[in-house]
């Protein structure tokens, strides 16, 4: 047996489910609005439904979802509220950060070129559980690059919640991820001719809810 179906096998039983359950929350594999019922997903993940009952509580208290007493659970959908909260966080707090990539000429990780050429494959446009991830690796590897470590915990603190405001955003428009790797990309250029306008200018763009997503997401 390798190391990871061990560490697999080794985790509590909740745990396997919790992520399950969020992983195809995520990937969009179990839409908003979509019922959960305990039964089904302890036949599924192989577990009884005690350990269901367990990762349906921790889901619910990271707003994945939402507890039906005596019935199961539904996912949540995030809200256009809910985005351009998260948007005019994110924007204050990055904004710092390319300032001061830029002003103090700290380098940019190439490790963010590898990464845009994986998000930016065809064959990973409909994997919205990989894009999602990627685009909080991409911002997060930014923010750890200028050693602020109570900033760094204040932008992990974001994580789950972009994850479902992020994936809910681009389901509803697929056909933006262009766009954002375009972004992303001339975020990077900017960053390495030490723009700081110019790299601030990008993320407030990047970083502004689209009006056709907001109001799908309010219909």
């Amino acid at each position: 047996m390798d190391d990871l179906a061990g560490k697999t096998k080794a985790q509590p039983a909740w745990q396997r489910v919790y992520a399950y359950v969020r992983a195809r929350i995520v990937s969009g594999a179990i839409a908003p609005g979509s019922f959960l019922e305990e039964e089904a997903v302890s036949a599924e993940v192989g577990v009884s439904r005690t350990p269901v009952r367990e990762a349906f509580q921790r889901l619910h208290a990271e707003q994945f979802i939402d507890r039906l007493p005596r019935r199961g659970a539904m996912v949540r959908a995030a809200t256009a509220e809910e985005l351009i909260q998260l948007y005019e966080t994110r924007r204050v707090l990055e904004s710092f950060v390319v300032r001061r990539i830029a002003e103090a000429g700290i380098a940019v990780p190439t490790s963010l070129d590898t990464l845009l050429a994986r998000l930016s494959s065809p064959r990973r446009a409909t994997d919205l559980g990989f894009q999602a991830e990627g685009d909080f690796t991409f911002h997060r590897t930014l923010v750890a690059s200028i050693g602020n470590a109570v900033m760094l915990g204040v932008f992990d603190g974001l994580h789950l919640r972009q994850l479902r405001v992020a994936t809910r955003a681009v389901a509803l428009n697929p056909g933006r991820l262009q766009l954002i790797h375009a972004q992303h990309a001339a975020l990077l250029d900017a960053l390495r001719r030490r723009d700081g306008p110019a790299a601030v200018a990008i993320l407030d763009e990047h970083l502004r809810p689209a009006p056709e997503i907001l109001s799908l997401m309010q219909s």
